[in-house]
């Protein structure tokens, strides 16, 4: 079951802080994660809430796993990660066909086969099941691996930094207990 929590009112917040997860994973979020909402909340612009997703831990600025929409007066951007960048985190942004009047009578059971589907949030497993080794190539080739392996477009390449890869990359430098730490987490959200 799928939690909306509340985030209590801090000064200058201009709308709601909302944290969507599951009671454990809620649990499991650091005060960072509050702080940081809370402070997207007070963004000039910002529209009608700022939200953090399941996979919330604290970031640069925003939380990993906020999301905040500003009004078209005040330079209209969604942005699903205000923060830029993470370790072995990951979004998506899909435009879709559907209008809101279409949507909003599902958005309950489309948050919640999202959230069945997607793997995310600390200690989640990912789908992709790979050796040593080939987690070793997925650490040098980027999202070039995960295109020739049917996990993406080519497209996605070009619109990515560094083509998904960053030139150079060496799995022999990258230690054991890392390898272990991201082994399982291919094909999450973090």
């Amino acid at each position: 079951m799928i939690w909306e929590l509340p985030v209590a009112y801090k000064e200058g917040m201009r709308v709601p802080a909302r944290i969507y997860a599951t009671e454990k994973l809620i649990e499991q979020m650091d005060e960072t994660v509050y702080e940081q909402i809370s402070n997207v909340a007070t963004l000039p612009g910002i529209t009608k809430y700022a939200f953090c997703m399941p996979d919330g831990h604290s970031g640069y600025g925003f939380p990993i796993g906020g999301v905040a929409a500003m009004d078209i007066e005040n330079g209209g951007v969604i942005s699903p990660g205000g923060i830029g960048f993470d370790i072995n985190c990951g979004m998506r942004l899909v435009t879709t066909n559907l209008t809101e009047v279409q949507v909003r009578p599902r958005i309950k059971d489309l948050v919640e086969k999202l959230f069945q589907r997607v793997p995310a949030g600390v200690g989640s497993k990912g789908f992709v099941k790979l050796s040593r080794d080939e987690f070793r190539k997925v650490i040098e080739e980027g999202a070039r691996w995960c295109v020739s392996h049917g996990y993406g477009w080519n497209e996605d390449l070009q619109l990515t930094e560094e083509e998904g890869c960053i030139e150079g990359a060496d799995a022999s430098l990258v230690s054991e207990r890392a390898i272990d730490r991201g082994l399982e987490q291919i094909g999450t959200l973090g």
